[in-house]
């Protein structure tokens, strides 16, 4: 029994140690980590007293209330009001903003890249909302994995991001130098929006979320305003809602996962989007897009699942570069041919077949058969007129138009036969009432010269069948044998003797020989070119 007692106090002994140390243990813990076990107050202190030993007494008041404010989740306002839309916080104002607002970038900086302080901001990320940014903000080569948040901001010296890695950066309704975040990788969002920046370079970059630019105005920009060459964007690219911009868009062999979304934006003076080699894995948007006359929409060898555009963004003849632009569909009005056709005369005056074809078989796939047919054809006059064919080659590119429609509107030639049938049943019949069409054989000839009828036995002429046996080759009626208009014959039925000079009234009957053969030649060449439409051998495509 003594035994047993003895056993339950040395549990109880050892219980209470180890007690003791865990407690021990978790005091250093909270010391060492205080963010994790939610002691804002501790994480105050401790980072005050690292900024001390970082900068000195050198603190501002505005530096001290950041100091404060980063380990809580909040935004603090540096100006007189958290009313954003209070005249003292626009950033317009930002150079008259004194030491009580202003935050040096390079306590910012600090804060969100050195590994041992930034444990002590809250998971929310840091933000700054009123406040001047002396300085340039940077975080070029670093590593920060917490969001960053500014909030009508003025940074003048601009925002430098190279090759760095970053969560979440929103910056709104601010104003802002250059944003220089060539190679940067961005695991979240990249907004800049509804304020004003320097040029935009996320060249080479990658951003795992969207790239907003809603409201943006970029103005006098130098050269690029917004700078995308090589970037990989997995979600959107937005321009819109009060984008503007005097510079270039410039996002040549960009990747975009989702969209690229250009709607109700503006392109001022020499501004324009070049998209060249640019995939787009959604829609190609560009809508309510106010523009001048030299805006150029550069969209050669672009790859898009769909556009969507209306007619009024459409930029000025000569200013839209289509060649090489792939897309699967169209999602917007206007989808009939004629109209597309509009569009794609907004093109240089230079000769491409490629967005031609390209169009035709989007119209198709969609069930807009006669919209393609009319690209198709509308193809075939552009490289006649642009394309420098020979004299001989547009001369078969008229002849294929107006016959059978290039081989896609192959019963056109009907009316050619039915027109030109037609014309001979009136000129022969005429010709065979003036006796200027008479019979082959010399008996019946000269009865027929001398009474103007044929004798009985002989095959009455019929202008009709006439016409068509000269027309259709390779038809035999019985008429073409046995009557051929007779050059030397009068519209008076006499026959001029050899040696005689000439009848004025012999005319006719030379030109009805000459049409004649006209008309076998046309036959000759309409109707072979009809059964060439139908069967399609003719189609260029």
């Amino acid at each position: 029994m003594f035994i047993e007692r003895k056993t339950i106090h040395a549990a109880i002994a050892i219980a209470l140690l180890m007690l003791v140390v865990s407690q021990a243990f978790a005091a250093e813990a909270h010391r060492a980590d205080p963010v994790a076990f939610g002691d804002s107050n501790s994480s105050e202190v401790a980072l005050d007293g690292m900024a001390q030993r970082k900068f000195g007494a050198s603190l501002s008041t505005a530096e001290r209330k950041l100091l404060h404010a980063a380990p809580l989740r909040e935004v603090p306002w540096f100006g007189p009001s958290d009313d954003p839309d209070n005249a003292a916080n626009d950033p317009a104002h930002g150079e008259s903003w004194g030491p009580d607002r202003t935050v040096r970038a390079e306590l910012i900086a600090w804060l969100l890249s050195d590994p041992d302080v930034s444990r002590f901001v809250h998971p929310s990320g840091l933000a700054l909302a009123g406040a001047r940014i002396s300085g340039n903000l940077d975080f070029s080569y670093a590593t920060v994995d917490k969001p960053l948040t500014l909030i009508r901001c003025y940074v003048p010296d601009g925002i430098n991001l190279l090759s760095a890695h970053l969560q979440d950066i929103t910056v709104r309704r601010s104003r802002t130098g250059p944003v220089f975040a060539v190679t940067a990788n961005i695991h979240g969002d990249a907004s800049f929006m509804n304020g004003d920046f320097g040029p935009i370079s996320f060249m080479r970059a990658r951003i795992d979320g969207t790239l907003d630019l809603t409201g943006a105005r970029i103005l006098d920009p130098g050269d690029d305003a917004v700078n995308l060459i090589e970037a990989n964007v997995a979600g959107d690219v937005v321009l819109q809602d009060g984008f503007v911009t005097d510079g270039i868009v410039y996002l040549p062999l960009a990747k975009i996962g989702h969209d690229l979304s250009i709607h109700g934006a503006e392109f001022r003076g020499d501004g324009k989007l070049d998209a060249e080699r640019a995939t787009i894995d959604g829609t190609f948007y560009w809508v309510d897009v106010k523009h001048t006359p030299t805006t150029v929409l550069n969209l050669e060898d672009v790859h898009a699942g769909a556009i969507w555009d209306d007619e009024a963004s459409w930029p000025a003849p000569g200013n839209l570069i289509l060649n090489g632009f792939v897309y699967g569909n169209i999602l917007s009005l206007p989808t009939d041919g004629p109209s597309r056709l509009r569009w794609l005369a907004l093109q240089p005056p230079k000769y491409h077949p490629q967005p031609f074809r390209q169009l035709a078989t989007v119209l198709s796939e969609m069930g807009r058969d006669d919209g393609a047919t009319q690209v198709r054809m509308a193809k075939e006059i552009a490289q006649r007129r642009f394309g420098h064919e020979s004299l001989p080659q547009q001369a078969w590119s008229l002849m294929l138009q107006y016959t059978i429609g290039f081989g896609y509107k192959p019963l056109r030639a009907l009316w050619w036969i039915a027109g030109f049938v037609g014309l001979g049943t009136i000129l022969f019949g005429w010709g065979y009432r003036m006796r200027i069409i008479t019979p082959t054989e010399e008996g019946p000839y000269r009865e027929f010269v001398a009474s103007g009828e044929a004798p009985p036995h002989y095959p009455v002429f019929n202008p009709i069948v006439y016409s068509l046996e000269n027309f259709l080759p390779v038809v035999e009626l019985h008429q073409d044998k046995y009557w051929r208009p007779n050059p030397r014959h009068s519209v008076r039925g006499r026959t001029k003797r050899e040696g005689e000079p000439g009848d004025a009234s012999s005319i006719p009957s030379r030109l009805l020989r000459w049409y004649l053969w006209l008309h076998i030649l046309a036959g000759w060449t309409i109707t072979p070119l009809l059964f060439a439409g139908l069967s399609g051998l003719v189609r260029p495509d």
